[in-house]
């Protein structure tokens, strides 16, 4: 009986063991099937091993594309052998990259040189850890002055240049994302480089909230030098996310009109399958809709099809005579709202010379355009055409970059769009002797539209209060547990004013 009994107690056990092992199993299985399907879910994602660190690179889904030449290519080859848009401006300027950007079938580099047209080049591939991807590198040619295309090459994630293989490359500049299946905004603004001394706080706000009212949404700005006032409002605008920034940090202590172009094809590089639409104008230039009918630059636009590559809209000029203020309120300055209104230029300027096509203004396609001139198209792709807007429907008004005033605006009827181009009336500046060109006499005055203006006039003094009306911190505003804290630890003197007293900075003990 008693072998009977451990017999029976051996066997019970081995059972129990046997459960055990069974769930285990299971537990396992459904493990390991759970971790296959998550992958399952992500095939799209590959890696690659470092050779210096075990950290894997992802590769994600529009990164695993190689291609062998670039879109264009032989035409590009021909249209340099005949010079077809070559400009050089500044012959011994040093070649540094500026940006990078991957769309679905190349990758375009752009550099600050302007003395490259047509010369060889080899582009440089580089994953995620900045290590070169063995046996990718591909020589290109520049074209058109500044911009370099490369074939695509699977995980990138920095790009260089070099004029031979065995140099050392530019330093690397991160892909920028295009891969867009359609652009992602219809209008947007390539808005012309920003430099000098001239503070551009107002000019910028007032730029921005006339485009927004007429259905932009989106800005490319280029930066060469701005003083710390009017970056604030660049900011703002970054913050909101209605502006992307390229910074250019050159080699030359001043900026000129030479340095244009740069700006010009970077940004339409960088607009490529971003945006459908691109307005090309400087910050002085306005396109104005006086058709109540016209909603909106996209309504403007949506007339013409898919053959059409740029649409060039006449300009009229506009007197401006004073520099725009420095700041908007100071103590030396003492601004009121009515004075920073009064300074607007929309409103503070209207004598206007009649409409001419004489340096005429595009809205164009980015990806129908193979190379920008300053104001249109050097050169399209073939099966596009260039359309024109008549003057009684629409033009460009200017509003120049430094002191200058050119104002575009659309001719005849008043019920129709205009643009304005705020031009200079100063000596010694770019454009300044426009007054002595027979196509500008005669000039009249071209109010505003009432209704147009009152809401810009809302929205700039909204924007430019939040970003630069400021006030003291009143010390009776500070919590008492940091009041404390403060004066245990030594912090006797608070940055801040109590509200019957003027001196700030005062003692808290």
């Amino acid at each position: 009986m008693s072998c009977y009994r451990n017999g029976v107690k051996c066997m019970l056990l081995l059972f129990f063991m046997g459960l055990a092992a069974l769930n285990t199993y299971s537990y396992w299985r459904d493990s390991h099937s759970f971790n296959t399907q998550n992958t399952r879910m992500h095939p799209e994602v590959t890696v690659e091993q470092s050779s210096i660190t075990p950290f894997q690179c992802p590769f994600e889904s529009w990164n695993q594309v190689h291609s062998d030449s670039v879109p264009n290519e032989n035409l590009h080859l021909e249209w340099i052998q005949n010079n077809i848009s070559r400009r050089d401006n500044i012959l011994k300027s040093q070649i540094r990259l500026l940006s990078s950007f991957v769309y679905p079938d190349h990758i375009s580099i752009t550099t600050n040189s302007q003395r490259s047209y047509g010369q060889k080049v080899y582009c440089r591939y580089y994953n995620c850890l900045r290590e070169e991807i063995s046996n990718s590198s591909y020589q290109s040619i520049f074209f058109p002055m500044n911009v370099i295309r490369c074939p695509r090459r699977i995980g990138v994630k920095y790009m260089s240049i070099s004029f031979d293989l065995e140099e050392i490359p530019q330093e690397l500049i991160p892909l920028v994302y295009r891969v867009f299946e359609a652009p992602i905004h219809e209008v947007s603004v390539c808005v012309g480089p920003i430099y000098g001394s001239e503070s551009k706080w107002l000019e910028v706000a007032e730029f921005v909230e006339h485009y927004k009212l007429i259905g932009v949404r989106y800005f490319y700005f280029t930066v060469f030098n701005m003083n710390e006032y009017s970056r604030k409002i660049i900011d703002e605008y970054v913050r909101t996310g209605e502006i992307e920034l390229t910074v250019v940090q050159s080699e030359y202590k001043t900026i000129d009109w030479q340095f244009h172009l740069l700006q010009i094809n970077e940004c339409h590089q960088r607009s490529k399958h971003h945006s459908k639409w691109v307005i090309n104008v400087d910050i002085d230039e306005r396109l104005v809709i006086l058709d109540d009918k016209i909603k909106s630059v996209g309504s403007l636009l949506s007339g013409f099809n898919d053959t059409v590559a740029e649409v060039g809209f006449a300009i009229r000029r506009i007197q401006k005579t004073e520099k725009l203020p420095e700041k908007y309120a100071s103590d030396e300055q003492n601004y009121e709202t009515t004075n920073i209104i009064s300074e607007m230029e929309f409103l503070k300027y209207n004598v206007s010379s009649p409409v001419t096509w004489g340096a005429y203004k595009t809205i164009y396609r980015p990806e129908k355009i193979a190379a920008m001139y300053y104001h249109w198209a050097y050169q399209r792709y073939t099966g596009t055409v260039a359309e024109y807007v008549t003057s009684e429907i629409a033009l460009f008004s200017k509003l120049s970059i430094r002191i200058q005033c050119f104002m575009t605006i659309a001719w005849g009827i008043i019920t129709y769009p205009i643009s304005r181009h705020y031009r200079t009336t100063e000596k010694n500046i770019l454009g300044s002797g426009w007054l002595t060109d027979p196509n500008y006499k005669n000039f009249s005055i071209v109010p505003e539209e009432t209704k147009f203006a009152e809401k810009l006039k809302e929205n700039v003094l909204k924007k430019i209060k939040y970003v630069y009306e400021q006030r003291v911190l009143y010390c009776e505003e500070i919590a008492e547990i940091p009041y404390e804290e403060y004066k245990e630890f030594g912090h006797d003197i608070f940055n801040c004013t109590f509200r019957n007293a003027t001196v700030s900075n005062k003692s808290v003990d």
